[in-house]
């Protein structure tokens, strides 16, 4: 009678059931890690590849960068040297009207000291024969 007991016969049924059910759930968490792991590397090869096209953009605007930098320096600096050989033409203009002037005033300042002398002289030497 045990052998026919339906009672026994769902038991012994639920029990394979729920081991059978047991191992179905064991393989889906092997495949679930399989699953993570394979996720996991796809997610850290894409996040690599971000990176380094990233990085890669970054040098290249960098690059572009130096270069119109470097451009603009030598135009900045050629500018400069314009404006300084302009400047300097116009001290040098000025100190050659400089230098006339000085030796100008040089001659006036002897010829009124030669006169003064002269005239000195004359007004000494009148003064003391009259006297």
């Amino acid at each position: 009678m045990a052998g026919n007991d339906p009672y026994t016969q769902r038991e012994a049924l639920a029990v394979q059931m729920l081991e059978e059910i047991d191992i179905l759930v064991r393989r889906l968490e092997e495949v679930g890690a399989g699953v993570r792991e394979g996720c996991e590397q796809a997610i850290l090869d894409a996040s690599g590849k971000a990176l380094l096209q990233t990085q890669m953009n970054f040098e290249s605007v960098l690059e572009r960068g130096q270069g119109d930098l470097l451009q603009a320096a030598k135009a900045a600096s050629a500018r400069i040297g314009n404006e300084l050989n302009r400047g300097s033409a116009s001290v040098m203009l000025a100190a050659d009207d400089l230098r006339r002037r000085v030796l100008m005033l040089a001659g006036i300042g002897i010829a009124t000291a030669l006169g003064a002398g002269l005239l000195g002289g004359f007004v000494g030497a009148r003064l003391a024969l009259g006297m």
